[in-house]
């Protein structure tokens, strides 16, 4: 599992944004926060996105670049949660729909009995000059306590 001090790895080709086969890149400078989330639609992470969403501005006069929501869903679903929560917004919404870079990051649990395969636990890392600054990872997938972003702003 990444770590404090650890590099995020390079994104998989399975990670993509805004359409298939369209693999982000990651930053390799600069400030960025990866938010990972278990699923979109599910109720807590519907819940859980939208404050990174509204408090964009902030996280940015913070030094934060730019936001990364990770979902382990295919591309088509993560673009209508990105529709229904953040219509318009910078903050991007990318598809791990193969759950690659979530194993890479070593942060993947077995949700298949209630979402049916393995997904992301939920969790916030602060990620400056490819290493990992902050990491705050849910001890339970619903809860949004240390990974709410009131405490990541705080955190910054």
């Amino acid at each position: 599992m990444i770590s404090v001090g650890s590099s995020i790895p390079a994104a998989p080709a399975s990670l993509w944004v805004e359409k298939d086969n369209n693999t982000v890149s990651l930053p390799s400078s600069g400030k960025y926060i990866i938010v990972g989330v278990p699923g979109a639609f599910t109720p807590p992470c519907s819940s859980h996105v939208p404050g990174y969403v509204e408090n964009y501005d902030k996280l940015q006069a913070k030094g934060i670049s730019a936001v990364y929501v990770v979902a382990v869903n295919d591309i088509f679903v993560v673009n209508a949660w990105k529709e229904q929560l953040a219509k318009g917004s910078s903050v991007h919404f990318l598809s791990d729909s193969k759950g690659e870079f979530t194993r890479l990051v070593g942060l993947d649990f077995d949700a298949s009995g209630l979402l049916g395969n393995a997904r992301s636990q939920r969790y916030v890392a602060v990620v400056e000059d490819g290493k990992v600054t902050n990491l705050q990872v849910e001890n339970e997938a619903p809860n949004i306590t240390v990974t709410h972003v009131d405490k990541i702003l705080s955190s910054l």
